[in-house]
């Protein structure tokens, strides 16, 4: 009895692990979403520090991985003197199949 129970246990495990790696869940636009928040929540309190409010910043990319979506953010920090790309700077961000952003820069 007892072969068979860890035998099932195994399978539920298994299972378990799986769905997870897949994420079904997190989609891209979920993701986007949450490491563009995550990052802005990180900074909110920081004068003069890092944002998502300038001309073509937020995500600009995301893919699917084993257990969430990298997701990449476009910012600006400090005082730039223009609003143009050369002055903006990018950084990946890992959304987990939890839901929780990892990897982006804090103050």
């Amino acid at each position: 009895m007892s072969g068979k129970f860890s035998f099932t246990a195994i399978l539920i495990v298994l299972a378990v692990v799986s769905l997870c790696a897949w994420a079904p869940w997190i989609s891209r636009g979920y993701a986007a979403a949450r490491a563009v928040d995550s990052f802005n929540q990180a900074w909110v309190s920081v004068v003069d520090g890092c944002g998502t409010n300038c001309k073509g910043c937020g995500a600009v990319a995301a893919r699917r991985v084993p257990f969430g979506v990298i997701v990449t953010i476009d910012y600006a920090c400090g005082m730039i003197p223009a609003d143009r790309p050369e002055y903006h700077q990018q950084s990946n961000v890992f959304v987990s199949a939890l839901g929780t952003a990892h990897g982006f820069p804090r103050p």
